[in-house]
């Protein structure tokens, strides 16, 4: 069969011929991978650049939609253990245990899906194990207002659901980015400049305000943090990730969260061959969420 594979950490995946897995165990099932995310994550993964993968030869992928070809049931699947990838044709899944297997609708999109969990179980998971005492929080959580924040203007035109926006410029001090204005909880997936920027205009005493640090889309992992706001407001900051929270509370939650994204308006996604790998992974020209069909 054929799979993906690192060799190397600086060289990306390769498309190569491998031995089929065994046969499963009573303990495992068996699934035919149909389409998996390149998410951040996977990418940083296959680089050797992210702390649950540092193994090579290494299998790109942490999350897919596959079938079993005995029954035709849809799963979803996810794991972060090293070893871990789903950017393969067949795959040997515990049916308990570390992996995470949720049954799908017939019906299902696996592209759209395979797209969109990784994105949506990022702010889910940081909303729901590394907040304390919010009211109920997110548009399937029940938030009154989402407001986003980004570099971009079209970029947040095209979200849909918020209620409002406000764009990111380096060069100026914007007290208005993310003043927390009757907010409850932040969620930061760009971090550097935009965060340092909140941080510099964060003014919101008395009230509770959550911070929860999930992404580095700003390439820039350190920020300066005024040590006034620390004393002069009531801010907790956290971060959101698989070393923040357990895989537990993860395999807890997704089963609830994966059923209602099947819902949802589909994420904007490109489909690529897994065959067309090699001259498509460092291709920046692809929108939206790339998902790989095996």
């Amino acid at each position: 069969m054929h799979a993906a594979q690192v060799q190397n950490w600086s060289d990306g995946p390769r498309y190569v011929s491998i031995d089929a897995p065994p046969a499963p165990t009573a303990d495992e099932i068996q699934l035919r991978v149909l389409a998996t995310g390149a998410h951040n994550v996977v990418r940083s993964r296959a680089a050797g650049t992210h702390y649950s993968a540092k193994t090579l030869p290494h299998t790109p992928g942490m999350d897919c939609v596959a079938r079993d070809e005995a029954t035709g049931q849809l799963y979803y699947v996810s794991s972060l253990a090293d070893t871990f990838g789903t950017f393969i044709e067949y795959i040997n899944v515990p049916k308990k245990g570390g992996t995470l297997l949720v049954p799908l609708p017939e019906g299902t999109d696996p592209v759209a899906v395979a797209g969109s969990v990784n994105p949506a179980f990022s702010s889910w998971m940081a909303i729901t194990a590394r907040t304390n005492d919010l009211p109920k929080t997110g548009p399937a959580l029940g938030a009154k207002k989402v407001v986003g924040a980004a570099r971009s203007e079209s970029s947040l035109k095209s979200v849909e659901g918020l209620d409002d926006y406000v764009v990111f410029n380096a060069a100026e001090r914007d007290p208005q980015l993310l003043n927390a204005a009757g907010a409850d909880v932040v969620l930061d997936y760009v971090y550097g400049d935009v965060a340092e920027q909140f941080f510099a205009n964060f003014r919101n005493p008395g009230k509770p305000v959550q911070y929860v640090q999930i992404g580095v889309l700003s390439g820039r992992d350190g920020i300066a943090l005024p040590s006034g706001i620390l004393r002069s407001t009531d801010l907790t900051i956290r971060g959101a990730g698989g070393g923040s929270w357990g895989m537990g509370q993860l395999m807890k939650e997704l089963p609830v969260l994966v059923p209602q994204l099947v819902g949802w308006p589909d994420l904007p996604t490109t489909k690529v061959e897994l065959k067309d790998i090699e001259k498509t992974w460092w291709d920046k020209s692809l929108e939206g969420r790339v998902v790989y069909g095996v």
